[in-house]
């Protein structure tokens, strides 16, 4: 039986995805090429982290790619709610890698993968976050129908962390009319379910 709290036992299966191994090589490939930038550089100011926020586990960078890529994977609704910062999944995502710092590394070498990496790799030449949100859209269905494993495996990190981030919230179960709570022994199953009640609400 697992000693681990429900809402962590979610993060894990959430990022279950994500090998650790397989995103420190590339990371340090994309470092080699010289496409990982020495400073922080500039970052497009909806997506920074807002002002006085100190982040444990995420950098400034992986904050705004996190965020950029939840804004174009939850859907018209969920991005209001982000665009506005009623809900801020970089923030929440940083405090549970805080209690969870074992699984922080391989979600930060994934959204440093996903935000530097270019042709070849994925289908782009500048950083995600830099990207008009239909070339977003671009390279996270290019990740989702990927034939390689680890395009794959970055795509269903990300989204699946996405949605854990932006779902447990009471903001998104008044979105959805689902009622909750998340959490618990069925939380994951939860989370599911209120995603199909807000794709119902869509169509």
């Amino acid at each position: 039986m697992s000693t681990k709290a429900p809402a962590e036992a979610d993060v894990v299966h959430a990022l279950a995805a994500l090998d650790r191994r397989t995103f420190l090589r590339l990371t340090g490939a994309l470092a080699a090429a010289g496409l990982l930038p020495a400073g922080c550089g500039a970052l497009p100011s909806p997506l920074a982290p807002p002002p006085g926020v100190t982040l444990v586990q995420l950098t400034p960078r992986t904050y705004a790619t996190f965020q950029a890529a939840a804004l174009r994977l939850l859907g018209p609704g969920p991005a209001a709610l982000i665009e506005s910062r009623a809900v801020d999944p970089g923030r929440i995502a940083d405090a549970w890698l805080a209690r969870l710092p074992a699984l922080a590394p391989q979600l930060r070498q994934g959204l440093l993968a996903l935000e530097f990496a270019t042709w070849p790799l994925i289908g782009k030449l500048s950083p995600f976050t830099a990207l008009a949100h239909g070339a977003q859209d671009a390279v996270l269905d290019e990740l989702m129908r990927s034939r390689w494993e680890w395009k794959q495996a970055l795509f269903k990190g990300v989204k699946s962390f996405a949605c854990l981030t932006f779902y447990g919230t009471s903001e998104a179960r008044a979105l959805t009319g689902y009622p909750g709570p998340f959490g618990g022994p069925g939380g994951a199953a939860n989370i599911a379910e209120a995603m199909r009640w807000s794709q119902a609400g869509m169509e």
